[in-house]
C-alpha cells in the first residue's frame, strides 16, 4: 500500500516533555483519554525520548498520594523502542509496530524531530 505517512499521522498528538511533573501527565492522559503519552526531550528540541503512561507510574511504585511536585516523567518513562522517518512506507511502519508491539509511533524528520504520531487504531480504520 503506498500512502504517505503525513497523510494518515496525528499531526498534533498529546506529548509531554522529561520534564512534565506527573501530576500533569495525569491529567492530559485524562483529558485526552489517552492510555500513554510520548515524552519528548524538550518543547523545542521535539525529540522522542519515551512513553508513560498510568501503568508505568504504577510500576514504579509512584503512588497518587506520594506524588511530591518534583516527581517528572522522566523518573518514570520507558524508553521508546522506535521511531519512523517521515519518507518510511506503510509496510515499514506496521513491521516496526508489530515488532515492538507499539500501539503509536513517532514519525521524525531527519533531524528526528517528531511531526506527528501514527497509530495503530488509524492503521486499522484505513485497512479495514
Amino acid at each position: 500500500m503506498n500512502i504517505e505517512l503525513t497523510k494518515i499521522m496525528n499531526h498534533e498528538p498529546v506529548y509531554c516533555t522529561q520534564d512534565t511533573r506527573i501530576a500533569e501527565v495525569k491529567y492530559l492522559l485524562k483529558k485526552y483519554n489517552c492510555d500513554e503519552l510520548i515524552v519528548l526531550d524538550s518543547i523545542e528540541g521535539k525529540h522522542p525520548v519515551g512513553l508513560v503512561s498510568l501503568m508505568d507510574m504504577d510500576t514504579n511504585d509512584i503512588e497518587e498520594s506520594d506524588i511530591p511536585s518534583d516527581v517528572s516523567a522522566i523518573e518514570c518513562m520507558r524508553t521508546i523502542p522506535a521511531v519512523v522517518g517521515v519518507n518510511s512506507t506503510l509496510d515499514e511502519c506496521m513491521n516496526i509496530m508489530r515488532a515492538n508491539h507499539l500501539e503509536r509511533i513517532p514519525v521524525v524528520d531527519m533531524n528526528g524531530h517528531m511531526n506527528g504520531v501514527l497509530e495503530r487504531d488509524e492503521l486499522a480504520r484505513l485497512l479495514l
